[in-house]
């Protein structure tokens, strides 16, 4: 019996054996090819590379092609209802007056309206009423920035009693190309940034990863109206260039 067991157990090497000499000669020679080893794609190598951060900022500037015509028509009424007629008597003498300086009704945008009670504070502290007061204001865009004053001329001359102000401004069509222009002075800043950053550190730039970019329309000019020109009574109100700023978030890889 104990024959019988020994012989298995050498069987069972033998072919254990066999079985482990065929792998090694698969591996070794012909057979199945071994599998090749792994290496990183262009996208881990890309991952795996040294990543510059830069923030930069650019800006451009044109001289304004509208301006903006901030007025106003109140009244003061003992009634809620004659202080409405009133404003709205005035802002039909307004809008004749505009059209006849040239204004389109497209380029007058109502910007606030309201009638409401006046109240006076009285010195031992109480409020009494004062009557009612309505309000209607606008905004008028001028095409021509040189004829701000004259507009604003014409508006008071029709009615408006309440003027707010003259702001220079852009029209859609510049404000994009300045965008652009201020765009591409921000990327040329960055990259000038990081080519720099790179050479301190013995590197040199290899390509952009990511950006991104945000900021946009710049500060609105505000100039204050003088009298002068051809006519002592004529308001002339000068400009003063308007400015787009962006800013960029880029990275850069370097090798």
């Amino acid at each position: 019996m104990r024959r019988n067991a020994t012989f298995v157990l050498l069987a069972l090497l033998t072919v254990v054996g066999v079985g482990i000499a065929g792998v090694a000669a698969a591996g070794t020679g012909g057979g199945t090819a071994p599998a090749p080893a792994q290496t990183a794609s262009p996208a881990d190598q890309t991952s795996n590379a040294t990543t510059i951060d830069v923030s930069a900022s650019g800006s451009a500037s044109a001289d304004p092609d509208q301006a903006v015509v901030s007025v106003a028509v109140t009244a003061h009424a003992d009634s809620a209802d004659d202080a409405r007629a009133a404003v709205a008597r005035n802002t039909s003498s307004l809008r004749e007056a505009l059209a006849d300086a040239g204004v389109a009704s497209d380029d007058i945008e109502t910007t606030a309206y309201r009638v409401r009670e006046r109240t006076v504070n009285n010195e031992d502290g109480t409020t009494t009423t004062d009557g009612y007061e309505a309000v209607h204001a606008f905004a008028v865009t001028v095409q021509d920035p040189d004829r701000a004053g004259d507009v604003l001329d014409a508006a008071v001359a029709g009615g408006a009693n309440r003027v707010d102000g003259v702001r220079f401004t852009l029209s859609s069509e510049t404000r994009a190309d300045l965008r652009s222009e201020a765009i591409h002075a921000a990327m040329d800043d960055a990259r000038s940034q990081a080519d720099a950053a790179a050479d301190a550190a013995g590197l040199s730039v290899t390509g952009l990863k990511t950006v991104s970019v945000g900021g946009g329309y710049g500060p609105v000019a505000y100039e204050t109206a003088t009298s002068g020109g051809a006519s002592a009574d004529r308001t002339v109100i000068d400009d003063a260039p308007v400015s787009v700023s962006v800013s960029v978030q880029t990275t850069y890889t370097a090798a």
